[in-house]
């Protein structure tokens, strides 16, 4: 699956899909995530790594069919796994 337009840092592991969208402005984490939650055969899980917790971005996962989990919140720093809901 190539995703060489997409915006931000990402990468393959065998956990799965990384995105780091901490250096981006607003609203281009938001972009870049939906863009990549949107691509054909992607199912998850897909881990987001960005500097403040997105809280817009909840609403458009939830009516694109996507659930969330924090899996690291500290100050500048938070890690969420999406996995597409079956």
């Amino acid at each position: 699956m190539l995703m060489n337009n997409i915006l931000g840092k990402h990468w393959h592991a065998t956990d799965g899909f990384h995105i780091d969208v901490s250096a981006l402005l607003p609203p281009e984490p938001m972009v870049a995530i939906l863009e990549l939650i949107e691509r054909p055969g992607m199912t998850g899980p897909v881990f987001v790594h960005h500097n403040r917790e997105p809280i817009h971005l909840y609403p458009e996962l939830n009516e694109r069919g996507w659930d969330h989990e924090i899996i690291i919140k500290t100050p500048g720093k938070i890690c969420l796994k999406l996995m597409r809901r079956q």
